[in-house]
């Protein structure tokens, strides 16, 4: 008895599978290489804050000099786009918050920073 076999045609079947590996490791070295630029933009945004808190926070600081602090270290870092700068500044505490967009790797993946920080304000205290 003679059974009839059935062959599958399987040729470009290894092709296809090394198109959806290669597109796999794409993936995930663009989801790397984005945490990786998302990870330094928020360190540009906590220097740009800093920088505008210790602006403001001065002894004689003021919540524009912080604001102008935070906008030129910014603009010296250039690693990201659309920033806002907020400084506030009270009797006894500065505040400074930066906002701004990440440079987008993955398309319909934005990426948006915000880093807020908080500290007293230098006052002059007279010794006995």
């Amino acid at each position: 008895m003679h059974r009839a076999r059935r062959t599958r045609d399987e040729r470009g079947a290894l092709s296809i599978e090394f198109l959806l590996v290669i597109s796999a490791l794409m993936l995930v070295f663009l989801v790397m290489l984005q945490y990786a630029v998302t990870a330094h933009a928020h360190r540009a945004a906590e220097v740009a804050a800093e920088e505008a808190l210790a602006a403001a926070s001065a002894y004689d600081g003021t919540a524009a000099s912080g604001k102008q602090a935070g906008n030129h270290t910014l603009s010296d870092l250039g690693a990201l786009s659309n920033t806002t700068v907020v400084v506030t500044r009270s009797g006894t505490t500065a505040s400074a918050t930066v906002t701004g967009d990440v440079e987008q790797l993955i398309p319909f993946l934005p990426v948006h920073v915000t880093v807020h920080i908080e500290g007293p304000v230098e006052q002059f205290v007279e010794s006995p």
